[in-house]
């Protein structure tokens, strides 16, 4: 009886570490949000663009990518003649993107924020939602 009762008390405190170390879907996508940011972000310039910081917003489901243009592909002519494609090529990111698999299984939603390194201001900003992936 006591080796039952001793394999109980096992079962239940393993039980309840375990619920106790689960995290919602929101809880670890704020988590790595903000590992992510502190730990790489701004990232080094690659492809003309730098990673200033990931965010999670939890009321919207959605993640915020903050980057910054540099270069050439800091310029508003070049961005406002292919907008679209730019916006198609945000989408197929998402899509394809297989290490998120888990959010867009959950509805979340994905909001990219693009800024001029020369002045600043927002030279494309574009949102993936369920609907797109």
């Amino acid at each position: 009886m006591v080796k039952l009762m001793q394999k109980v008390f096992c079962f239940v405190v393993m039980a309840l570490l375990m619920v106790s170390c689960h995290d919602s879907l929101d809880d670890r996508a704020e988590k790595e949000a903000k590992n992510y940011t502190e730990r790489y972000c701004p990232t080094p310039v690659q492809q003309n663009q730098r990673t200033d910081s990931l965010t999670f917003d939890r009321h919207t489901h959605t993640y915020n990518y903050y980057y910054t243009l540099t270069g050439p592909a800091d310029n508003a002519d070049v961005i406002g003649e292919n907008r679209q494609k730019l916006k198609d090529v945000l989408v197929a990111g998402v899509r394809n993107d297989t290490r998120m698999k888990a959010y867009k299984d959950a509805g979340f939603g994905f909001h990219f924020v693009y800024r001029s390194e020369s002045t600043g201001k927002v030279r494309l900003e574009g949102s993936v939602t369920s609907k797109d992936y």
